[in-house]
């Protein structure tokens, strides 16, 4: 008929205890069963590289990247019912710190510790132009880069207007947030308009800074016409509003 026969299969002899198996063919080889160990091992990697990503997205990072290393593996217990896995401490990079669970209670299988170092890298603002203290600092004077950050939890991937140099920003430099202060728009003494708004009415009238202050801040304003003192809400370069209208 044209067909080709293939050896029958035999069958256990129950009588010698012997139990038969199917042959492998020429080309395939026998797969290699994970290790309880490996699996959890890799759960763990893979929870904290999970969240280290979540927290850097959310800091607002941009393209974050993690690698992650460990000590040398140890024999773990084995939990049929599988893991639960939660990061314990990710203040540093360099000591993070996950705990693994076995999910079944009754199999009563101790809590497994594990200790992890990561490096976290991100496409970062760098200076481009130095920048002096208590400037503003502009889009121009910086640049995207990627940098590795471990050391830099407060690294900035973009930048918030109206802030300024707390310090002398160098070129090269990695722009963290604890660099950067609100800018001061409106100085003591500066002459402003006070504006009121309530109710579709809107009033204004000028004065005169007795504080320094930034956008949203509160400062002392006295009312040129009445010589009052009131506090007033930073608006713009110029313009107050009354604080208690908030």
């Amino acid at each position: 008929m044209g067909l080709t026969t293939r050896p029958a299969i035999g069958w256990a002899v129950v009588a010698m205890g012997l139990t038969a198996c199917l042959p492998l063919s020429a080309n395939a080889a026998p797969a290699a069963a994970p290790r309880g160990g490996d699996a959890l091992e890799a759960q763990v990697m893979e929870a904290a590289r999970a969240t280290l990503l979540d927290q850097a997205r959310q800091s607002g990072l941009i393209a974050p990247e993690v690698q992650l290393t460990q000590p040398a593996p140890r024999v773990r217990p084995p939990c049929p019912a599988g893991w639960d896995v939660a990061m314990q401490d990710s203040r540093s990079l360099l000591r993070l710190r996950l705990v693994a669970r076995c999910a079944d209670d009754a199999a009563r299988v101790p809590p497994q510790d594990f200790l992890l170092r990561a490096a976290l890298s991100a496409e970062v603002l760098v200076v481009a132009q130095s920048v002096a203290s208590g400037q503003p600092v502009n889009d121009d004077a910086l640049q995207l880069q990627r940098r590795d950050i471990s050391q830099t939890p407060d690294a900035l991937s973009t930048l918030e207007p109206g802030q300024a140099a707390r310090s002398t920003l160098r070129v090269g430099q990695v722009l963290q947030k604890r660099l950067l202060a609100a800018a001061i728009v409106v100085k003591r003494g500066d002459a402003v308009r006070i504006q009121a708004s309530r109710g579709g009415v809107s009033v204004e009238g000028a004065g005169e800074a007795l504080d320094s202050g930034a956008r949203q801040a509160v400062i002392r304003v006295r009312n040129s016409a009445s010589g009052r003192v009131i506090q007033a809400r930073v608006l713009e370069p110029g313009l107050v509003e009354p604080a208690e209208l908030r």
